[in-house]
């Protein structure tokens, strides 16, 4: 089972800038340890923005779990469709209009125009 617990760099910073400020003689209220501090406000800030606006990786994970399940649906009816379409008689055939059956309709469009032509003036 996977660990979620964050880790927490905080207590290594703090011991990291006691350090530093050790090392450099610096005083409590100095202004290189009160830029410090801000950065660590402005760091903490922009990490809660990311934690907001980023989901989590078990989000991400579910996400592609419902799209993978998405694409097999589409799939296996894509499939039921082609079967289907394949098993079909071919509609060509069925309106398939013979030779002799078009010249007939020509032949009777030409003579309903004359005869309409005849009768209207």
């Amino acid at each position: 089972m996977p660990n979620n617990e964050q880790p927490d760099f905080d207590e290594e910073f703090a011991k990291a800038v006691a350090e530093w400020r050790d090392k450099h003689r610096l005083r409590e209220d100095d202004a290189a340890l009160l830029l410090v501090e801000l950065f660590r406000i402005h760091q903490r800030h922009w990490d809660e923005l990311r934690r907001r606006e980023i989901p989590s990786f078990e989000q991400f994970r579910a996400d592609i779990g419902k799209l993978v399940g998405a694409a097999q649906t589409f799939q296996q009816q894509s499939a039921a469709l082609l079967e289907l379409l394949r098993n079909q008689p071919p509609a060509h055939r069925a309106l398939r209009i013979t030779r002799a059956a078009a010249i007939f309709a020509a032949l009777a469009a030409l003579l309903a125009g004359y005869l309409i032509g005849k009768v209207l003036p």
